[in-house]
């Protein structure tokens, strides 16, 4: 195992209990998401290509009646998932069992069919979600069906008939044509929009656990993870950053041992840690290291502190999205990774998003 700085194992010490008991405190919350449209619009499409969940297959919790209808996705009923036609039906139609789901509702996704357009009504079931507080995001589904030529005419002129901004619309086809994609199309956006808002609350490791692709909840978590990584090594004030960043990483390794159900103690999560910041001859640390020298900042330990606001961004982003793939990889691999090859893998992908990051 490579040497740690003493500053450096002292962070990560002190963050791994903490981060493991959070990480198993999330996945015991509840989670209600819904699925509002049409009968045409793709609900049931939305729902197999994030969950794998066929309505059709499973038999809906009490208070579900024909037209609304609630499925967990585990044994216990922390997941919920409701399938309904719009939120009047919600409201008015459900007994009292759903009418309490709908009171603890997280996340609302509305699903529209774009072959048809937007309608007044569904404008006023917007209005009505939106009027909840609850973070609602608009599925502009089928976009196969409009010419490409006429899309974003179309989408623009859709928002705005629905008053939703484009930050929170999304472009889907969940089951589009096969001469045009083999895949569901926007499942990734659709993904990252709702793991953003569910995160924000405790909720998001929750969410990412019972995704259909185990790959994609990975990606968005380490992902997620880089953003506050780059906001972290973005402050200006020397020697905060490293710490910030450091706990940032500590909890990512422990929501990837979660999702997986690998138990990851003390000296694993050093040695994670410890092995892939190893600044060696080459690799990402040492460019990080260089990069700060050359900007008139001499680091001091493993780990740099802040040079300037942008390069300690692109620093803390890279190494913690490098630290989440290395993770993946060594728990994937049932732990059995040498130093060596969590260093081969963290560098790749830490040179790669930083590269991405740069073009």
């Amino acid at each position: 195992m490579s040497d740690l700085s003493a500053d450096l194992k002292a962070q990560v010490l002190a963050r791994w209990e903490l981060a493991a008991e959070e990480a198993e405190n999330a996945l015991k919350q509840r989670l209600s998401v819904a699925f509002l449209g049409s009968a045409s619009s793709g609900k049931d499409s939305a729902i197999r290509a994030l969950f794998d969940l066929d309505f059709g297959q499973v038999d809906p919790i009490p208070g579900s009646t024909d037209h609304i209808r609630i499925a967990a996705l585990d044994a216990a009923e922390q997941v919920l998932i409701i399938n309904a036609p719009g939120f009047g039906d919600l409201r008015e139609d459900v007994e009292a069992a759903a009418h309490r789901v709908l009171e603890h509702l997280d996340i609302a996704v509305y699903v529209l069919n774009c072959d048809g357009g937007a309608t007044i009504d569904e404008r006023r079931d917007l209005d009505e979600i939106r009027a909840l507080g609850r973070p609602t995001l608009v599925c502009l589904n089928k976009i196969d069906l409009i010419r490409e030529t006429q899309r974003e005419v179309f989408i623009e002129r859709t928002l705005e008939q629905l008053g939703v901004d484009r930050q929170d619309a999304v472009v889907t086809a969940f089951d589009p044509l096969p001469a045009l994609s083999e895949k569901p199309i926007g499942v990734d956006e659709v993904i990252g929009w709702i793991h953003s808002h569910l995160d924000e609350g405790g909720k998001g490791l929750l969410f990412a656990k019972h995704l259909r692709n185990r790959s994609r909840a990975c990606d968005v978590i380490i992902r997620t993870a880089a953003k506050r990584g780059a906001m972290a090594g973005a402050i200006p004030i020397p020697g905060a950053d490293a710490t910030a960043v450091t706990a940032i990483q500590v909890k990512l390794i422990s929501d990837i041992a979660a999702l997986h159900n690998y138990r990851i103690d003390r000296d694993l999560m050093l040695f994670i840690i410890g092995e892939a910041l190893a600044g060696g001859s080459k690799g990402f640390v040492r460019w990080a290291v260089n990069a700060a020298k050359a900007a008139g900042f001499i680091p001091g330990g493993q780990v740099v502190h802040i040079a300037t606001s942008a390069l300690g961004a692109s620093i803390g982003a890279a190494t913690t999205f490098g630290v989440g793939k290395a993770a993946v990889a060594f728990v994937q691999n049932g732990g059995k990774l040498t130093g060596d090859q969590l260093r081969l893998v963290f560098n790749k992908e830490a040179i790669a998003f930083r590269d991405a990051a740069d073009s």
